[in-house]
């Protein structure tokens, strides 16, 4: 009889010990705080792409509207805080253009911390896929937290064309970005004043296909309703008119250069000013 008391007698401390170790495994998966894999693919979020078009496209848009354009944001996590408490003192701001490479190394938890943040916007944001963005498994985790590689969004008579220009991480295979995708999208133009393009890399980089530089700019400047180009990847501020047709390619600073782009529109005309924060 006294064996078996202090059978269980045991058995109760050694639960003693154990449940509160339990317990807390419990709490970290539970609050996400524990990585089972560097490159698990564990969005805290969905369909932010379409979310945010939704709100977009519910607002009463004006024919003059204001909208910002900000490069790459991989990394420079303090950059944008300041970035977003900036931009929530603004009022005549209707939405913000991610340029892409939300991310460095296409894990989880960076796309959490930057989303955690961009989710602090009083007003929509919208973003395409980067180069860095596709590392690892971060492909999948775009798609899943953001929706599709190519889409596109309207506000009001303004068509926002949105592609995957990051050619170099599929080796070039003449796919990336899909040019008769781009093609119908700028043909379908009914009902629209304005159509503004938007992607990550530009198609000067040495990171874009060779063989597709040409036809893409070529797209473009065939639709008369083509205003800009607007692209980050290069970290730098760079405005130019690198193709016959006279359409502008923008290239916006990363989010560590303290800077983003304003874009103006008053009907089917539009400004560009470089801001600060």
């Amino acid at each position: 009889m006294a064996r078996k008391l202090l059978k269980i007698h045991n058995r109760k401390m050694m639960m003693q010990r154990i449940l509160p170790g339990v317990f807390l495994l419990m709490s970290l998966v539970s609050c996400r705080q524990f990585e089972f894999h560097p490159n698990e693919v564990r969005p805290d979020e969905k369909d932010l792409n379409r979310k945010n078009i939704d709100r977009i496209e519910s607002i009463n848009a004006q024919t003059d509207f204001n909208f910002i354009l900000l490069g790459d944001t991989q990394r420079h996590y303090e950059d944008l805080e300041d970035f977003v408490r900036h931009v929530n003192g603004i009022d005549s701001i209707a939405f913000v253009l991610l340029a892409g490479d939300l991310v460095d190394f296409g894990l989880s938890k960076e796309y959490n911390w930057i989303v955690d943040e961009l989710k602090k916007l009083r007003i929509p944001f919208v973003s395409v896929i980067g180069n860095h963005d596709l590392l690892a498994n971060g492909g999948k985790i775009f798609r899943d937290m953001f929706g599709p590689d190519n889409f596109s969004f309207s506000y009001g008579k303004t068509k926002f064309i949105c592609i995957n220009t990051n050619s170099r991480e599929y080796d070039y295979n003449g796919r990336v970005p899909d040019i008769e995708w781009l093609k119908k999208e700028l043909q379908n133009d009914s009902g629209y004043d304005n159509i503004f393009v938007l992607s990550h890399v530009p198609p000067f980089s040495v990171d874009f296909d060779r063989d597709l530089e040409l036809p893409y700019a070529e797209a473009l400047a065939a639709q008369p309703k083509t205003r800009i180009s607007l692209h980050g990847h290069e970290h730098h501020y760079n405005l130019s008119y690198p193709y016959p047709g006279g359409i502008p390619y923008l290239v916006a600073a990363a989010a560590n250069r303290r800077s983003y782009v304003t874009i103006s529109v008053k009907g089917n005309q539009y400004s560009i000013n470089q801001n600060n924060f």
